[in-house]
């Protein structure tokens, strides 16, 4: 009788373990998209989850909007070169009408992820959803003729520059997913630096990155004069009231055409990041 008792206890863990096992779709480059937190109840659709996680050499990134869930069976597929993998997701809600009727209201998206990073490339919704990876190509077709529409998902996405007049509304999580997407570099450190002025919600997260990009620079420097004034660009109309002094640690970004300036990047004793302008003639 004992036996018998732990032979069925054995096959109810095993059936629940597997009932709550996690879907993994990995790439050719060994990142991979992890559905987890398995999703029932009324109106939710089957083999739907609540977490949608981007796994990258053992570090994990919550990709999940809490006002989706995620649909996968297992048996969706990287695009051909392992670069990206579309995601299903459908965000619904009860509509109350004020007269006593209520009735759930859904729209489903689809999102391309870039497996390289866990940029969510674009997050669209309609016909495309049903459009499918190209033989040998990194192209969503509606068909395999070769007239079929194709959507062209690179174009949307997020850019730093592109969404320069809506800094102040951006929310944390597309802050981070816009970092993924378009990381801090010499050609829009700038313009990260206005978001981080512009919008107080995203500042740490802002802040973080590019701390990081100024850690990586190579070449490093110091200020050679009492008192080296920061500019805002290689002009002396953009002169700020910020200075930095003799000794002070800078990391070099790059040169100005006629080499009279030098873009800096330097971190304060409280950990703060910044980049600026300086004269040449200032740096060692």
């Amino acid at each position: 009788m004992k036996n018998d008792f732990l032979f069925v206890f054995m096959i109810f863990v095993a059936v629940c373990n597997f009932a709550y096992a996690d879907i993994e779709v990995k790439s050719q480059n060994g990142n991979s998209i992890i559905f987890s937190q398995p999703k029932y109840g009324n109106n939710i659709d089957p083999d739907a989850w609540s977490k949608l996680i981007f796994s990258q050499g053992g570090k994990k990134i919550d990709l999940s909007r809490a006002e989706r869930y995620y649909t996968e069976d297992g048996s969706s597929k990287v695009s051909p070169s392992g670069s990206y993998l579309v995601v299903n997701s459908v965000a619904g809600d009860v509509l109350d009408f004020g007269n006593g009727t209520k009735q759930y209201a859904s729209k489903a998206y689809c999102s391309v992820i870039d497996m390289r990073n866990g940029c969510i490339v674009s997050d669209w919704d309609g016909e495309v959803c049903s459009y499918q990876w190209t033989k040998g190509k990194d192209i969503l077709a509606s068909s395999d003729d070769s007239d079929a529409d194709t959507f062209d998902f690179l174009t949307m996405k997020p850019s730093v520059k592109r969404i320069k007049n809506s800094y102040s509304t951006l929310k944390v999580m597309d802050a981070s997913n816009l970092m993924r997407c378009d990381k801090v570099s010499n050609e829009n450190v700038d313009d990260y630096q206005t978001l981080l002025k512009e919008n107080e919600e995203v500042r740490p997260v802002v802040q973080r990155s590019i701390l990081n990009y100024i850690n990586k620079l190579e070449i490093s420097s110091s200020i050679s004069v009492s008192k080296s004034y920061l500019y805002s660009s290689p002009d002396e109309s953009s002169i700020t009231k910020t200075y930095l002094v003799t000794g002070d640690k800078v990391k070099i970004i790059q040169l100005s055409p006629d080499k009279k300036w030098m873009e800096i990047g330097y971190i304060s004793h409280r950990g703060n990041p910044l980049v600026k302008w300086v004269k040449s003639d200032n740096i060692k």
